[in-house]
């Protein structure tokens, strides 16, 4: 009679496979009244780190706020889809009458931005608080 082996877990494939995989975080400040930053921990990709930017911006804009500085000080990855869905808050916001832009790029996020030419409109500053107080200046010479 053969033993028989106990069978071994299935190990999921794909990007679920890590143990404790970490997922995008997203804090929401108030910088000054109607200029709003989105910190980003974490990964940006496809799938349900997009969706969970998506729906912030969702957010923002149901609440009428349109000026949003994206701190991207602690994102760990950016793969194209997601660059495709930051083009796409811009331009949902830009429709509003608002704006949005970046904080804390890592050279690798520069280099992604100037590639796909996206650095033309997706304006960066080192820190959210310049790009803040950037915001904050535009909308106060428009007369906002």
């Amino acid at each position: 009679m053969k033993a028989l082996k106990p069978k071994e877990p299935k190990v999921p494939r794909g990007p679920d496979r890590r143990i404790g995989k970490v997922s995008l975080e997203i804090v929401k400040k108030e910088f000054k009244p109607g200029i709003f930053v989105l910190e980003l921990s974490g990964p940006l990709q496809i799938g349900v780190e997009c969706k969970q930017l998506e729906l912030a911006f969702d957010q923002l804009l149901r609440d009428g706020q349109t000026r949003v500085v994206l701190d991207l000080t602690r994102l760990t990855k950016l793969d194209s889809a997601s660059l495709g869905n930051l083009v796409n808050c811009f331009s949902r916001l830009k429709t509003a009458g608002g704006t949005v832009c970046l904080a804390g790029t890592t050279s690798m996020i520069d280099g992604v931005l100037k590639l796909a030419h996206a650095d033309r409109f997706l304006k960066s500053y080192p820190t959210s608080q310049e790009a803040a107080q950037k915001l904050s200046e535009s909308s106060t010479s428009l007369g906002v």
